[in-house]
């Protein structure tokens, strides 16, 4: 393999199959409420990845566990994905991990949130849980360039992610960072140094997007004026392969290509399938004899 899977390293790490429980506890964003914004980011509409509504935590959790524990998977990962789930007050949060923690077949647990809803007090609870659980903090960055942060209204900047991977490493939880490669105004130098620079940072894990354009966002609106054009596939492939090159060759790459419901989507028309994606990927992978790390400097 030319770059290292999540797949892979979940393997090598628990010896066995590990699948994600998605967990919706119901938070939302401060720049959705007005604290620091309005709408969320411009291409964000959450019931695209909201997938269980009106459970509490413990009947999520116990009811996809039942269904993997059926297929034959024993272990699993939390993934508190919806939103920022973090954006709450600490006890709240202490609540609200504890409360999930119900099976002893959970061995990891990710959080999705943003870089600036972060405390001090929550990292440090979760440290406390660290030695049973392996605790990634998933932090949406998508660019490094405070102009496309601005754009997209994600309401923080590029030098307060990165403050707040030290103070998370500081407390020894891993960490994940998701980006997303074409968004309106960026060329694919800028793309590049956004991967460099993240690249130089104490990460562990990347989860690559492509953008997608979802009815009734605020991006639709630019995109049906001609604001701007979407990467094709092809530009996607060899920008992501680039992009692999200059990660060092122990970063997890979680994901490669993003999905949204067809219901919601439109645009691009690709992928095809994710199967179909990531042949077309790691053939080009192959035949330009790329490995991830080869570029890292």
């Amino acid at each position: 393999m030319r770059y290292f899977t999540l797949n892979r390293y979940l393997k090598q790490k628990f010896g066995e199959k590990v699948s994600k429980v998605a967990v919706d506890v119901g938070l939302t964003c401060p720049n959705r409420d007005g604290l620091k914004g309005w709408g969320g980011c411009i291409y964000c509409d959450n019931s695209s990845f909201v997938f269980v509504n009106g459970l509490t935590i413990e009947e999520q959790i116990s009811n996809r566990i039942k269904k993997l524990s059926e297929k034959g998977i024993h272990k699993y990962l939390l993934y508190f994905q919806s939103y920022s789930n973090t954006y709450c007050s600490d006890e709240q949060f202490y609540k609200m991990i504890s409360s999930s923690l119900i099976d002893d077949r959970i061995v990891g647990i990710h959080i999705g949130t943003r870089p600036d809803v972060v405390s001090d007090e929550k990292l440090k609870f979760l440290s406390d849980l660290n030695d049973k659980y392996e605790i990634f903090m998933e932090y949406g960055l998508q660019s490094s360039h405070n102009k496309t942060l601005e754009l997209i209204n994600r309401g923080h900047s590029y030098e307060e992610f990165v403050d707040t991977v030290y103070r998370t490493k500081s407390y020894g939880l891993k960490i994940t960072v998701h980006l997303i490669l074409g968004l309106p105004g960026e060329d694919y130098g800028m793309m590049m140094e956004t991967v460099q620079k993240i690249s130089r940072l104490p990460i562990d894990s990347v989860k690559f997007h492509h953008l997608h354009i979802l009815k009734n966002t605020k991006i639709e609106k630019l995109f049906i004026d001609g604001a701007f054009e979407l990467i094709s596939e092809d530009e996607y492939i060899k920008t992501l392969a680039d992009s692999l090159t200059l990660l060092k060759e122990d970063v997890i790459i979680s994901r490669l290509v993003g999905d949204a419901p067809e219901e919601l989507l439109i645009a691009p028309d690709w992928p095809i399938s994710k199967h179909h994606f990531l042949n077309r990927f790691n053939n080009y992978m192959q035949s330009n004899n790329l490995f991830q790390g080869m570029n890292y400097r």
